[in-house]
């Protein structure tokens, strides 16, 4: 300790340290605060709304760092690359893997559980420039028309690099599949740029001096120089890694994680820290951003990456908390992930999200599963482990060995910090319960330990080689080399069987069920919608999806709607999810649909177009949706849209004429017969009204059933507003977020069997604030349960203003309404609150056609 005082004290200002850590710890605590205070619903908000922009900002930044680097990049470009022999090599070795990586390894051979989302948060990126994944939508004439939208809680580097990819190349599947190759490639060369700067040996080198008497002067001077043959021996390493193999091949983050580590490695190589600048930080800071935004815990990987230049950060008091502040800002949307999902409940079902029993028994199937040696004769002797043993032995005892070094010899000790600084965000995945890789979806988590693994295993073999026989730099570094190539190649060639045939995820049905799924669903007719438990994978794969439990909520309007577009080609797909029961005791975190699956079923008339079951081991089975049981053919082939244009668009799907009669704002107007299969209502412009207008429309149907329409629309004015339309300055909630004219659950708002086109769909117990303008006089609407919550028991509304209350109704049920006028005169706060009876259970209130009125 008195050395380390020492140091300090003689390399740098006291006041100067001290000044700087206070000002970086501020830094911090104001960053923590921020996070603990914002609330999940607000976090979530910010999410959506800002996360496209975020990361776009974050890549001009990247840009911007690049071009002021060029002038440095340039000038040190050349004495910074390895020996073309070595380069060479690389490419040769790196060649080998890319060929038996596509002849060996296809599009089942990879995880399907979040890489889907990312692909749909790609194409949502990309089509409306939002930081959200699309669940549900449609695809209209070549774009994705998102309907429902949810976070994703995962980073947006990768979606974000989709996006700019998917202005060269068809937004789907196939495009993101394509997408980690490079990524794979160039991860490898520069992790050996970077280690061939790091793997440095002191040797003697010959320096020419000048001349004497014409004759050639030379001497000898200690040099550091690099060690190619180790720094090869950790690029074949890493890149002969089953997993990363297997992941190169597939959509999920961690390769894109690796892919940047590399580069944030070679760019620190490339600038030691005795040249360090603050434009070389330009580059890094925008760096350690989209690196931030690959997984959620990576933020906890970055104290080594200000640890490398501590010198240049202490020697001014505020480069330090300036740098922190930097990182924080472009790391912001992976922080505020981590507060839109606090605690990540929703995983591994009945077991604690983080806790120290999840840490050992992490750490104990983790080395279990890594060591095994078994095969799997169910699947023909198909290797179970996919990250090579003797590997998983090799890294074992290395590490042994540099630690004894680092003890014993006082050598790598700074390595050791920094290692173990970078080894916080390994013990936060540890702590997560779904951290295990007995469930074979969590086994690409070890990517983001490969190059630390591939470093410690090159690094050890060539320092103990090289301790036990004192053979020259050279020989020791090109012995671990040889030995890395023989048993990164050997055994890759060797389980190339295993490889076929998938051993990372050969017991992951929904791989083959998705790649069985994208090639069968080409031949069906175009515009056709699917009803799936996953829809964002089929929006993925370019078709309109959604899923049982929203097909469910439909009303006979929108299913009519969608049958129409679909011109009657909904299918419901029941796969793995469409059957069992989820078990909570399980560390997987999954979810089952078999509930809804078979509702749907039994509700509606349909037909079975396909039936696949053998290739699963369950019955794969697809059915065509034609009508709703128990209601009228006709009911359900007919629909009026919107109002638009003062005019009503009536659609049919028969062709018998009928007869109707509709009334504005309860004012009879005229007869109509419809003949045409479309065809367009006129409203008398006079007799609309601003603000809120009502048309009933009664249809005589062929038949003689007669069908009710209410269709309500709002006109704009100065002395009019609509709530819905009027910014919401604050909320809380207890349960889920309100919702612009939906329900809280993403339904269409429904009041004892009525549909309403405005509103807010909330939740008790709830308050939903508004800063209203000072003109308005009366808050006009309706209130009510929605018909999804029929479980509850009860609910009252509130109005207040200004925290006085102005209304309150009785305690409300299931199907019972009720109008509401209320004085809001001089009113600037205005509250809506939902209280709950006994408890919130089912308690979806809706504030229907809620509008104000200058009147």
């Amino acid at each position: 300790m008195s050395k380390v005082k020492d140091f300090f004290a003689k390399n740098f200002d006291k006041k100067t340290v001290l000044t700087s850590m206070g000002l970086t710890l501020a830094v911090l605590v104001v960053a923590f605060l921020i996070f603990e205070f914002s609330s999940v619903p607000f976090a979530r908000r910010i999410d959506i709304q800002l996360g496209y922009y975020s990361i776009l900002i974050t890549f001009l930044l990247l840009l911007a760092g690049i071009v002021i680097n060029i002038p440095f990049i340039s000038k040190n470009f050349k004495s910074y690359l390895p020996s073309g022999k070595s380069i060479c090599v690389l490419a040769v070795v790196t060649l080998i893997f890319s060929v038996f990586m596509f002849n060996n390894i296809g599009n089942t051979h990879r995880v399907l559980s979040d890489e889907t989302s990312w692909e749909s948060m790609g194409l949502q990126m990309y089509f409306q420039h939002s930081g959200g994944i699309c669940n549900e939508g449609d695809w209209l004439n070549g774009k994705l028309n998102c309907v429902t939208e949810v976070n994703n809680f995962k980073g947006k580097a990768l979606g974000f690099v989709y996006s700019l990819v998917f202005n060269v190349a068809n937004p789907n599947r196939d495009t993101a599949l394509l997408v980690n190759y490079p990524f794979y490639i160039f991860s490898l060369f520069l992790f050996f740029f970077a280690l061939s700067q790091w793997f440095k040996e002191k040797k003697w080198v010959e320096i020419p001096t000048s001349p004497v008497k014409g004759k050639t002067a030379s001497e000898k001077k200690l040099q550091l120089v690099p060690n190619e043959g180790a720094a090869l021996a950790a690029a074949t390493f890493l890149g002969g890694m089953p997993i990363y193999l297997l992941q190169a091949r597939s959509a999920s983050t961690e390769v894109l994680y690796i892919f940047l580590l590399s580069a944030l490695m070679a760019w620190y190589a490339f600038v030691p820290a005795n040249k360090v600048t603050w434009k070389h930080f330009l580059l890094t800071v925008p760096l350690l951003g989209f690196f931030a935004q690959t997984r959620q815990e990576t933020v906890f990987a970055f104290i080594p990456f200000a640890l490398y230049y501590y010198k240049y950060f202490l020697e001014k008091f505020y480069r330090l908390p300036a740098f922190v502040a930097a990182v924080i800002f472009v790391s912001w949307p992976s922080v505020n992930t981590m507060a839109a999902y606090r605690g990540y409940d929703f995983q591994g079902g009945e077991h604690a999200a983080h806790s120290l029993d999840n840490f050992i028994f992490n750490m104990k199937t983790n080395l279990e599963v890594m060591m095994n040696l078994d095969q799997d004769p169910a699947f023909g002797g198909i290797m179970q482990n996919p990250f090579y043993t003797s590997f998983t032995v090799i890294l074992l005892l290395t590490t042994v060995w540099l630690l004894v070094r680092t003890i014993v010899w006082r050598k790598y000790w700074r390595g050791l910090v920094l290692g173990l600084a970078f080894c916080i965000q390994i013990f936060v995945i540890l702590l997560n319960v779904s951290g295990t890789f007995t469930i074979d979806i969590n086994q690409r988590y070890v990517l983001v330990a490969l190059p630390l693994f591939a470093l410690i295993m090159a690094l050890g073999l060539y320092d103990a080689l090289q301790f036990a026989s004192k053979m020259k730099v050279e020989s020791a570094g090109n012995i671990v080399a040889v030995v890395a190539c023989l048993l990164s190649l050997g055994l890759m060639i060797y389980h190339g069987d295993s490889f076929r045939n998938n051993m990372l995820y050969y017991k992951n049905k929904l791989l083959a069920e998705e790649d069985y799924l994208d090639r069968v669903l080409e031949s069906y007719p175009e515009n056709s919608i699917f009803i799936y438990a996953r829809p964002w994978q089929m929006l993925a794969s370019g078709h309109s999806s959604y899923s049982e439990r929203t097909f469910i909520g439909w009303d006979l309007e929108t299913f009519a709607q969608k049958m129409k577009a679909s011109n009657g080609n909904i299918y419901v797909v029941r796969g793995q999810d469409g059957y069992g029961e989820l078990n909570r005791k399980s560390r997987v975190v999954g979810f089952k649909t078999t509930d809804q699956m078979d509702e749907i079923l039994k509700d509606y008339k349909h037909e079975r177009v396909l039936w696949e079951p053998r290739l699963f081991g369950y019955p794969l089975a697809i059915y065509k949706i034609n009508a709703k049981r128990g209601v009228s053919d006709y009911q359900q082939k007919f629909f009026v849209s919107d109002m638009e244009n003062n005019s009503f668009i009536v659609n049919k799907n028969f062709p018998e004429g009928l007869s109707c009669t509709y009334s504005l704002n309860g004012e009879l107007q005229e007869d109509l017969h419809l003949t045409l299969d479309v065809d367009t209502l006129n409203l008398d412009s006079a007799k609309i009204a601003k603000g809120l207008n009502r048309a009933n429309i009664d249809c005589l149907m062929p038949d003689s059933d007669t069908l009710h329409i209410i269709k309500d629309f709002f006109v704009d004015g100065s002395d009019v507003l609509l709530l819905s339309d009027f910014k919401m300055a604050s909320f809380t909630q207890d349960w889920g977020e309100p919702q612009i004219n939906t329900t809280v659950e993403h339904r269409r708002l429904t009041l004892n069997g009525v549909p309403y086109r405005y509103g807010i769909g909330s939740h008790a117990n709830s308050n939903l604030v508004y800063r209203l303008p000072s003109n308005f006089k009366t808050l006009h609407g309706t209130i009510g349960l929605d018909d999804e919550s029929v479980c509850g028991d009860g609910a009252s509304f509130i109005v207040a203003g200004d925290g006085r209350e102005l209304f309150r109704s009785k305690r409300m049920y299931s199907m019972e309404t009720q109008d509401v006028n209320v004085d809001v005169n001089g009113v600037k706060v205005l509250e809506l609150r939902i209280d709950m009876g006994g408890n919130k259970d089912c308690d979806h209130g809706d504030w229907i056609n809620m509008w104000l009125e200058a009147r």
